[in-house]
């Protein structure tokens, strides 16, 4: 018997109509992670009844909880949808190339997770899908070296394991990720060139206590709240000006651009482009942590403009007509 490998395994993301149901012919994505760590739990529940010794009887089973992050290097070819479920909304325009434009907004329905554990396990259990699923919340984590990188917090309703896929042709965008040096950094609306780390982070504020008597402990509505967006920035202390936006409560921006070639979107051309439009640095002083250089990380908060501007906006171009 051989053990199933990491090395084996496909993710692919289904689009639901209907929360939390399995469409009618369903229409798959491959995932490019670097992990999937979504899984179920289902607790047992003892019970308290009195017999004639100190022995518990036969417990029941708990509420399901379908939860975990989903890791992943960034690129751009088969990033949409996931992105598009982290924001809310999308607008696509253009022709090949296309241009998706993502804002904070209603989430989509749902989604679903099918792992595939891969040929060497077989029958009922090589595949497991979560239905249900929803983005709580996302970080996009960008390194002075390597691979800009994601992860996405999902939440689900339920867990079903089976002996076949549920597309057994799904659609594979590709995925070549950005390095960092693939990256051009914005704050205020102008170059920075000192910055040695940045990460931003949506939290859409889902409520994952919706299991009512008789659902089978499964969730049967997955609500979002408010979307947060919140991040950091981390530089090179050249100056006091970063520190004196933070003091004054100074309005700024910061504009996060990966891309390849001429980056509008043909195929190896693509570009992301991360924009906190309005944030508010929080006050954190630099400090000295030994005889050599000293940084300066700065958290901050993003809002929506009292002209009704969105928080963060991204903007994908590749090849893909639909996200």
């Amino acid at each position: 018997m051989a053990q199933a490998r990491g090395t084996q395994t496909t993710t692919v993301l289904v689009e639901e109509a209907t929360y939390k149901t399995t469409p009618g012919t369903p229409a798959a994505q491959v995932l490019y992670l670097t992990a999937n760590s979504i899984q179920a739990q289902q607790n047992r529940l003892d019970s308290n009844t009195i017999g004639t010794d100190r022995e518990r009887t036969q417990p029941v089973a708990g509420n399901i909880n379908v939860a975990g992050p989903l890791d992943f290097e960034i690129g751009a070819e088969w990033i949409g949808t996931l992105l598009k479920h982290v924001h809310g909304t999308n607008n696509t325009t253009g022709a090949d190339p296309y241009v998706h434009t993502m804002e904070l907004g209603d989430l989509p329905v749902g989604f679903m997770i099918e792992k595939d554990f891969g040929s060497n396990i077989s029958g009922s259990g090589r595949y497991q899908y979560n239905n249900g699923c929803k983005v709580a919340s996302a970080t996009f984590t960008f390194p002075q070296e390597g691979f800009p990188t994601g992860q996405v917090q999902v939440i689900g309703a339920s867990e079903t394991a089976d002996s076949t896929p549920l597309d057994a042709s799904p659609d594979d965008n590709g995925n070549t990720p950005f390095s960092t040096f693939q990256a051009a950094i914005e704050e205020g609306g102008a170059s920075i060139a000192v910055v040695t780390q940045a990460s931003i982070s949506v939290d859409n504020g889902l409520d994952p206590n919706s299991y009512v008597i008789g659902s089978a402990g499964e969730r049967v509505e997955l609500p979002e709240g408010f979307a947060t967006v919140t991040g950091s920035l981390t530089a090179l202390f050249d100056s006091a000006t970063l520190l004196n936006k933070a003091i004054n409560s100074t309005e700024s921006s910061l504009k996060i651009t990966l891309s390849r070639g001429d980056g509008l979107g043909s195929a190896g051309n693509e570009s992301i482009e991360f924009f906190v439009q309005q944030m508010l640095y929080e006050r954190t002083s630099p400090a000295i942590t030994g005889p050599a250089g000293i940084e300066i990380t700065l958290p901050f908060k993003a809002y929506k403009s009292s002209a009704g501007v969105t928080a963060l906006q991204t903007i994908l171009k590749n090849a893909v007509a639909t996200i």
